[in-house]
């Protein structure tokens, strides 16, 4: 017996090749191929800091992670509506920015979040209907 459990399934499939062995790409026919391909080089990609601010995202997707967040629907729903009919409108309109991202508005989002973290001490005390006396 074969150490490879799979290795009769080519066989039986038809094919002589290992489905894990590459198929050689054909050669390009004459000198002209290749002249062509030396002659038109790739365009550099333009470095970051000269593309307009505006035009591209903050950061890209790969850099981001999936955090799931439990809230209330409502609370979810108007955040929805703020982010799209508010927030991204005006980046949009007023400041002329292009392609925003939800990634880049959630992040804004709970960066601000951050940054005062005695109205978030605050609003879940209110939630939960303390009266905290120590709160000024």
């Amino acid at each position: 017996m074969s150490e490879d459990p799979f290795g009769d399934l080519d066989a039986a499939m038809g094919g002589g090749e290992s489905a894990s062995e590459p198929e050689s790409e054909p050669e390009p026919e004459g000198a002209d191929a290749t002249d062509a391909a030396e002659s038109e080089p790739e365009p550099e990609p333009e470095p970051l800091d000269e593309i307009d601010p505006r035009e591209r995202p903050a950061f890209e997707f790969d850099e981001t992670v999936h955090k799931a967040l439990y809230v209330l629907e409502s609370v979810a729903d108007e955040f929805d509506d703020i982010i799209t009919y508010d927030v991204e409108r005006e980046l949009t309109r007023d400041h002329g920015l292009k392609g925003v991202t939800k990634s880049e508005l959630h992040n804004a989002a709970l960066d601000v979040a951050t940054e005062h973290p005695e109205e978030i001490v605050e609003r879940v005390l209110e939630q939960r209907g303390v009266d905290d006396e120590n709160s000024e």
